[in-house]
């Protein structure tokens, strides 16, 4: 995915101040985890598909400073986390999950139950 300066200066900042440095994301590739359901995997598939539409820049599996691994990083995105839920809720991932993020990404999350049809307004 060719992007403009503009952009990549924006992707290149945010993984700066998030990203962990000693991991290096494969910007626009899909990453799936055998750890996952396949419906878990089927809906990041879904999703990145969508964002490679949007022309947004997007990596999986990335590892943050703080040492999570957001199923979707998307930083020029509305909300630059996608996690992808299965046999966990929202209020699960809230209570399990959402300290271990960075203060400044609190929030910055779309959640998204992949047990439901898929819907590519339900990330935009």
């Amino acid at each position: 995915m060719k992007l403009s300066n503009k952009v990549q200066r924006e992707v290149n900042d945010w993984w700066r101040i998030h990203g962990d440095a000693s991991y290096k994301p494969d910007w626009g590739k899909i990453k799936l985890s055998v750890a996952n359901t396949r419906e878990h995997n089927l809906r990041v598939c879904q999703i990145c598909i969508t964002l490679l539409e949007m022309g947004l820049p997007f990596a999986t599996e990335a590892r943050l400073k703080s040492g999570v691994r957001p199923d979707i990083i998307a930083p020029t995105h509305v909300k630059p986390i996608i996690e992808v839920l299965w046999s966990e809720t929202n209020e699960d991932f809230l209570k399990k999950k959402a300290d271990k993020y960075h203060p400044d990404l609190f929030g910055e999350w779309i959640l998204h139950s992949a047990k439901n049809e898929y819907n590519p307004k339900l990330i935009m």
